[in-house]
């Protein structure tokens, strides 16, 4: 849509405004304490959250780190040897990366 004028334009937007306005000029605005209370109940509400995600971190790391160590203390070839296989794997990647990535260029 090209408009001729700057005067065009601006009528047009302002009209947009207006109808923008009709549609919002029900919503009220809510009091100064009520959003003084929306905003504490916010604050307690992502703390809580960030407390649980904390936690659940921690839980899965040490799990995590529990199953490290008893495998490895239990069959250390076996933890070894999968860390082998997970470094291969990592330099087998970007090598195919690199390639692909080569022939792209020419």
């Amino acid at each position: 849509m090209r408009f001729k004028s700057d005067e065009e334009l601006l009528g047009k937007l302002s009209e947009e405004l207006d109808h923008l306005d009709m549609l919002y000029a029900d919503v009220t605005l809510p009091s100064l304490p009520e959003l003084e209370q929306l905003i504490a109940g916010e604050a307690v509400r992502r703390r809580k959250r960030r407390r649980k995600e904390l936690l659940l971190f921690i839980l899965v790391a040490l799990v995590l780190v529990t199953i490290v160590i008893s495998i490895l203390s239990t069959a250390p070839v076996l933890y070894w040897s999968l860390q082998a296989v997970f470094i291969l794997s990592a330099l087998g990647s970007l090598g195919a990366a690199r390639i692909r990535h080569g022939r792209e260029e020419s």
